[in-house]
């Protein structure tokens, strides 16, 4: 830790490895950028995909890392610690430069051994929480942080007030639905369901949706569907649209997430901390379908307030089993055919609020407390 108050001269973002990782550093770049255009960003972030697929249209500075989860078995465990020593690598090669630098850890495999070599080069560190139960790598950084920042309401302790999820300016709603659905290659007056897995989509989604189309390919009519899949699925559900004669627009990724938001009645989407924010700022009525293997349930955590409002509704994967699969199917089919209902949860949302991204932008450039 530091010990001594300074205003950095340059931002490194450190974690990686998922959309719901990476996006809220560059909202938050976005914005510091917009304050103080002559702040110097970096982020070092995994050397996954998916990083780069969210980093490289906006032209950030990044370092990509071989960085690993930690793992019980020899070949993880092993990954694991030569992918934190040469992550320490790294960033002790980054800090040597003696410009003024504020490490920020967004969380994920990548954040803990980026935070340790600063901690050890005395450069101060703040901890961006974006779950309400912090995940492994959040509650050990937490520890070592001069600054605990949280986007929603945490279970770690000594974290400042919450202040919202931040959101990239490419995620936000643009335009009208229409202009939005003719720019994705959908009919403009159409209604439209969107499938999202979020970044890396979800092949238990896709899934359900290969299952669903011929048993029920008439809850479809009249409506069209925006669907962003995982890369294996995408093949396989174009074919599955086109012959069961449902207008679908299948894609692996989509950087431009507000168009489809905008363009949306209704959306199936993963309950991670961004896609939420997304759902909330669109005012899309959703079915939350929480990553159905994390231990800590902490996607469900994060949807239980909006599903509290009626702005939303929860649903178990059908990866869980038949009564998942028919809950699911039941309240699709009502959705789908209720124009009302969509109305009802649409009006439900709670009021927008501050924009999340600036308020952390400042706080992220305010002198950091001294420390002893």
């Amino acid at each position: 830790m530091t010990d001594a108050p300074f205003i950095p001269a340059r931002v490194i973002f450190v974690g990686g490895g998922t959309g719901g990782t990476v996006g809220p550093g560059i909202a938050i770049a976005e914005r510091l950028l917009d304050l103080e255009p002559a702040l110097k960003i970096l982020f070092v972030c995994s050397d996954r995909s998916v990083d780069r697929r969210l980093l490289d249209p906006g032209g950030w500075s990044c370092v990509p890392t071989s960085a690993r989860s930690p793992g019980v078995r020899p070949l993880p465990a092993l990954r694991f610690v030569r992918g934190w020593i040469e992550t320490r690598r790294q960033v002790r090669e980054i800090l040597a430069d003696p410009i003024r630098s504020r490490v920020v850890a967004l969380g994920g495999y990548v954040a803990p051994p980026a935070v340790r070599e600063a901690v050890h080069r005395g450069v101060p560190v703040d901890l961006l929480n974006l779950d309400r139960v912090a995940g492994r790598a959040n509650k050990w950084i937490a520890n070592r942080a001069d600054r605990i920042l949280t986007a929603v309401p945490t279970d770690l302790p000594g974290s400042l007030s919450p202040v919202g999820v931040p959101l990239r300016r490419c995620v936000l709603p643009e335009g009208s639905p229409e202009s939005s659905r003719v720019s994705l290659g959908l009919k403009p007056d159409r209604p439209t369901l969107l499938i999202t897995g979020a970044s890396q989509g979800a092949a238990s989604i896709d899934r359900f949706l290969l299952d669903l189309i011929p048993r029920h390919v008439e809850w479809f009519d009249g409506w069209q569907v925006l669907h962003l899949a995982s890369d294996d699925s995408v093949p396989r559900l174009e074919v599955e649209y086109s012959t069961s004669g449902i207008h679908a627009v299948v894609l692996p990724f989509l950087d431009r997430m507000g168009a489809a938001w905008t363009a949306a009645d209704l959306a199936i989407t993963r309950g991670g901390a961004s896609s939420l924010a997304e759902v909330s700022a669109s005012r899309t009525p959703s079915i939350v379908l929480p990553y159905p293997w994390h231990e800590d349930e902490h996607q469900l955590q994060n949807a239980a307030e909006l599903e509290k409002s009626g702005a939303v509704v929860i649903r178990r994967d059908p990866a869980k089993g038949v009564a998942a699969l028919t809950a699911l199917e039941s309240r699709l089919a009502i959705l789908l055919r209720s124009a009302d209902e969509r109305a009802r949860m649409k009006a439900s949302f709670p009021p927008a609020g501050e924009d999340a991204a600036e308020v952390l932008a400042r706080m992220i450039l305010q002198p950091a407390p001294a420390t002893n």
